[in-house]
């Protein structure tokens, strides 16, 4: 009986990457291999042949070699036995998120997108669920234990009036061009070290400045916006950061660490992990660290339909 391998992610633009991914070794010599199971007995690796490889893994027509050679690492037990819509799709359909499934159903769409992995998704999705939503200021009003809050918010509530204002209400709910002249004065005077935090990742300080920027060229210089306007430019701002210079090394770093196991639940745990230590920075990061490690590994197996 023939046997195939499962299909890989629609967006997979290389064999190698995309047989890693599904856990089976990926070196030429296996390749050579799977090749000539596969209706190519000359493979040298051009390509053209790769492609044709590639497009049958897509459907899940590419016929498994029995010379041909899996990893063995424990980690890698994972098919990509779901597409990247289905992956989302279990994410929508879980009980596990609440409010924030929206917001993860969204950026887990756009985080596949352009390329990323699952587990690395994963790790991102894990820590919005425990940050913010779309277009939401932080709150001020700690009510149970006044005494956790931060002295920011202190100044904000004091000076600004923010806890009347903002705290806890969502950007579509106020002026825009207000909230880019509130900014610029917190800015112009980083003595007195006030600040809020914003929108799904809850971005502060400089990194809340370059969000209502984006805010008003969504909604084209207007002193309102839509919530559409925006999911785009948070999900516009969560790009621009990953590919930045200042935290493009997270992804990369995080891909040689996890080696052959990207797909699995070790490599979401370190990508929820390191997302929260270097991108998020949250306070007690290092507590936050390995709670947010374990909702990736979570939101992974979700994903995974398991």
């Amino acid at each position: 009986m023939t046997t195939y391998y499962p299909s890989c992610g629609q967006n997979e633009t290389s064999i190698s990457d995309a047989l890693s991914k599904i856990g089976v070794d990926s070196s030429k010599a296996n390749r050579k291999k799977i090749a000539e199971m596969n209706g190519f007995p000359n493979y040298v690796g051009l390509e053209d042949e790769n492609i044709a490889l590639l497009n049958l893994l897509k459907k899940g027509k590419l016929i498994k070699s029995k010379g041909a050679s899996s990893n063995t690492n424990s980690n890698a037990n994972f098919s990509m036995n779901q597409s990247n819509s289905e992956m989302t799709n279990n994410i929508s359909k879980s009980d596990q998120f609440d409010a924030k499934t929206n917001a993860m159903v969204i950026i887990g769409n756009i985080l596949f997108n352009n390329g990323y992995e699952p587990a690395f998704v994963a790790g991102i999705l894990a820590n919005i669920y425990h940050e913010g939503n779309f277009g939401f200021f932080e709150s001020s009003k700690y009510v149970k234990n006044p005494a956790a809050k931060p002295n920011y918010l202190k100044i904000m509530d004091e000076k600004y009036d923010y806890a009347n204002k903002y705290s806890g209400k969502c950007v579509t709910e106020v002026n825009l061009k207000d909230l880019k002249i509130l900014y610029d004065k917190i800015k112009n005077n980083k003595s007195e070290k006030a600040g809020f935090g914003l929108g799904i990742i809850q971005w502060t300080y400089d990194r809340t400045g370059t969000l209502i920027d984006l805010y008003l060229e969504e909604a084209n210089g207007a002193e309102k916006i839509t919530i559409n306007q925006v999911i785009s430019a948070e999900g516009k701002m969560v790009m621009k950061e990953l590919r930045s210079n200042q935290y493009k090394s997270i992804y990369d770093n995080w891909k040689i660490n996890n080696g052959n196991n990207l797909l699995s639940e070790n490599a979401a745990y370190d990508a929820g992990a390191q997302i929260c230590l270097k991108y998020e920075v949250p306070f007690d990061k290092e507590n936050q660290a390995k709670k947010r490690g374990n909702t990736a590994k979570k939101v992974f197996n979700i994903m995974m339909g398991n």
